[in-house]
């Protein structure tokens, strides 16, 4: 029989899916550089930015046909052994249906992070430069839940940073025909 090895690798995606299936399912794991990472449980504020912002795309999808769809909840496989999950993406239409019951996507179109105390570094650096390597991601855009503070990160400007800080103002992803008014994003936050 012999003695066992015992892996001291990274885990892989696979591994993160197998270890994340026998957790509760109200816990939200991300596989960062072969290691998983529990994050903590969002604060209220960061659920209502994130319902404002599934409806404000909601309503664009709605209102004419897209070539894109966006989903909360959903991993995006950056490489073998890293699966971050962003608070919503962008992927092509029909991508998703294409595979119902999968948990992840390689072709984020753009990922949208509301940043947290305890994600606030990964999201800003470590994401940025994950989401950036992929060939098919066009925006990254991270949005502050303790202030009207909006980052775009954009392909079209080799993802330099772009800073939005008034509720006056409008997020545009021109690719994607979206039109974001901060305004709508911090809608009954008490930051608007």
């Amino acid at each position: 029989m012999g003695v066992p090895t015992i892996k001291t690798g990274p885990m892989t995606v696979e591994e993160f899916y197998a270890f994340t299936d026998k957790r509760p399912d109200n816990e939200k794991w991300e596989l960062i550089d072969g290691e998983p990472i529990l994050n903590a449980s969002p604060s209220h504020l960061h659920q209502i930015i994130l319902k404002n912002l599934i409806v404000i795309l909601s309503a664009i999808e709605r209102r004419e046909p897209q070539s894109w769809e966006a989903i909360p909840g959903v991993g995006v496989r950056v490489s073998e052994t890293s699966l971050p999950e962003p608070d919503v993406l962008i992927v092509p239409a029909g991508a998703i249906q294409q595979q119902p019951l999968s948990r992840q996507t390689h072709s984020a179109v753009a990922t949208f992070e509301i940043l947290s105390p305890s994600t606030e570094q990964r999201d800003l650096q470590w994401k940025r430069a994950a989401y950036s390597g992929l060939a098919s991601l066009r925006y990254y855009v991270v949005i502050a839940q303790d202030a009207a503070e909006v980052v775009v990160f954009a392909r079209e400007e080799s993802f330099r940073e772009r800073r939005f800080r008034s509720v006056a103002a409008t997020i545009e992803l021109p690719s994607l025909a979206i039109i974001l008014p901060l305004s709508e994003i911090y809608r009954d936050t008490g930051l608007a």
